[in-house]
């Protein structure tokens, strides 16, 4: 059973340069176990059957997947697509700048609600490692407004209601541990933060267990997607394995079919 509890980091009293700290620490660990490759195919055949060449990332944190999916895109040969990075308290630079990243990626600076997206940001929707933050009611209205606005979307979660995934969850901390000292630049606040008073691994193994617990599981989505009265719109649903890790990643995709008659 799915529960509504609050992660620590999302909170309005968690100091931002301690949230910042969780978030990077979080993308460095998804980085360096390749967590969401898995799905690559699957977004890259969901971008490919819609048609879209801008992506809208919902929930982004420290960029999540997009540098290294982008990359492996270009390598493959397929079409280019432009990257547009949003979040409730997003990182910018320190002149308050949006940032512009390689391969047409770029940082959206001012703070956008998942749960009311702005009318003029169109494109293509991705949310990685995010989705469990919308309640039911949230999640249902998210799906019905892309389909309604002809959006197509991407939601990827590694966290999930296996056993194996939440004990794997234990082992965060641990890897926090031995990756932050080669983590750059350089910071000595992170230093302190991770290992004087450990607040950081902290966060990331409650909030990584409370992740888990608040995710849908694939009846939860098919659920979801049978409540979107859009018999233009297609879903798909399921998870993908890792080959380097007994993990499985949970995705649902969806496009309008009046996208693919265009091509």
């Amino acid at each position: 059973m799915r529960l509504e509890i609050f992660e620590i980091h999302d909170q309005p009293w968690f100091p931002d340069f301690l949230r910042r700290e969780v978030v990077e620490a979080l993308q460095m660990i998804l980085e360096r176990t390749d967590a969401y490759r898995p799905i690559a195919g699957r977004l890259r055949e969901a971008l490919n059957c819609s048609g879209a060449r801008e992506v809208v990332d919902l929930f982004s944190g420290a960029g999540g997947p997009w540098p290294s999916f982008v990359q492996l895109f270009q390598s493959e040969g397929a079409p280019p697509v432009e990257v547009l990075l949003t979040d409730k308290f997003p990182i910018v630079s320190s002149d308050g700048a949006g940032k512009d990243c390689s391969g047409g990626i770029r940082i959206l600076p001012d703070p956008i609600d998942a749960t009311a997206i702005p009318e003029n940001l169109q494109g293509f929707r991705t949310i990685f490692s995010s989705f469990h933050h919308f309640n039911p009611e949230q999640a249902g209205r998210f799906l019905r407004d892309s389909a309604a606005r002809g959006q197509g979307v991407g939601v990827f979660e590694v966290a999930s209601r296996h056993a194996f995934t939440v004990v794997t969850i234990l082992a965060i901390p641990l890897a926090d541990w031995l990756l932050t000292p080669f983590r750059r630049p350089f910071r000595w606040p992170r230093i302190f933060w991770t290992y004087v008073i450990p607040i950081v691994p902290f966060v990331l193994l409650v909030d990584g267990l409370i992740s888990c617990l608040r995710a849908y599981s694939l009846g939860d989505l098919r659920a979801m997607t049978a409540g979107v009265n859009s018999r233009d719109y297609e879903w798909h649903i399921g998870e993908e394995s890792n080959a380097h890790m007994p993990l499985r990643v949970t995705y649902l995709v969806g496009w309008p079919k009046k996208m693919v008659a265009a091509d």
